[in-house]
């Protein structure tokens, strides 16, 4: 069986049915992941996130008890931790977490020496499997595309949290109904996600939590984003710029980072770089309809951002003006 495809509803079964038969120690109960099936802390209390936007973020904001994390280095040499410095404003020094490493180079010995109890990652992380157990129980938490919900809600039933994960979900509900009933004219609207990087053109047809929103929302991908989702494309795909008139649709996206000194201006610019006076080619932007939002915000699951999204995409599309049809 396919953990990463796995629909909603047997991954609900999952966690909530019995277990594979394995005993653990009275202050343990077994888990399943991708893994299988571990012993993990009934209460965990110090747990290191092994991704910094998606794991420790999802941590963070459920008031976990977080030890260390996965984390970048900026142009100047500096450490910090995508999105979370952003939505919360910590970093290793002024939040209490220790810094484990980068993509591909986990430091190891740093982990022990925080003496984790538990450790969370994703499927990428897999393959350091033997070495992160060694240092401590470790939890790989399945995706799915169908409901991205699955990974936060995994966390939180990894650290004991599934009410405080129920609580900031109503939350959203509450939230989106407000945006879903101030925003009748997206019901069926189209929109493609794109964007031009390196000189090349780029296409999404998921790009995390803003497809997330967006589809709540009533959006729908127009051909080229269907195409690609079905084919099984999750992200997005390099295109020739010859394809950006079949890009048209009501309401085209793109994103800027801010960890990278981006401006709203920027991502414009860039496609200008693939294809000169690009706006012209599609109706969606000759007329206004074409929106930029934060990266940081828009890649991520955690309920703090798609809050976020949802107020940001609310405000600018009621600000551009009305799909003639």
């Amino acid at each position: 069986m396919n953990l990463k495809r796995i629909s909603l509803a047997v991954f609900t079964t999952l966690l909530a049915g019995p277990l594979a038969a394995q005993d653990c120690p009275s202050d343990q109960r077994a888990f399943e992941h991708l893994g299988g099936t571990t012993c993990i802390p009934n209460t965990a209390e110090r747990v290191i996130g092994l991704h910094d936007q998606s794991v420790t973020l999802t941590l963070i904001e459920l008031g976990a008890p977080v030890v260390g994390s996965h984390g970048r280095a900026a142009d100047d040499g500096s450490i910090y931790m995508r999105a979370v410095d952003l939505l919360f404003g910590y970093d290793f020094e002024n939040a209490g977490i220790a810094y484990v490493g980068q993509f591909d180079q986990l430091d190891y010995e740093a982990m022990a020496a925080l003496q984790p109890d538990l450790i969370i990652g994703r499927e990428w992380e897999r393959e350091q499997e033997d070495q992160l157990n060694a240092i401590a129980p470790t939890v790989f938490i399945p995706e799915s595309s169908e409901d991205p919900f699955v990974f936060s809600r995994g966390i939180a039933d990894a650290v004991g949290m599934l009410d405080e994960w129920q609580a900031m979900h109503d939350v959203y509900q509450a939230n989106l109904a407000r945006a879903t009933f101030a925003l009748p004219q997206v019901q069926g609207a189209t929109y493609s996600k794109l964007q031009g990087w390196d000189g090349k053109l780029e296409v999404y047809a998921g790009y995390g939590g803003l497809t997330k929103v967006l589809h709540d929302l009533g959006f729908e991908r127009s051909n080229v984003g269907a195409e690609m989702a079905a084919r099984g494309v999750a992200w997005g795909e390099t295109v020739s710029p010859e394809v950006l008139p079949e890009l048209e649709a009501d309401y085209l996206f793109d994103t800027y980072t801010i960890a990278y000194g981006d401006t709203l201006a920027a991502p414009f610019a860039r496609l200008n770089e693939v294809v000169p006076n690009w706006c012209s080619y599609l109706a969606a932007c000759e007329a206004g309809r074409y929106i930029v939002l934060p990266r940081e915000y828009s890649t991520g699951f955690s309920f703090g951002q798609l809050n976020m999204l949802l107020q940001m995409i609310t405000t600018n599309v009621a600000n551009t003006p009305a799909i003639k049809g």
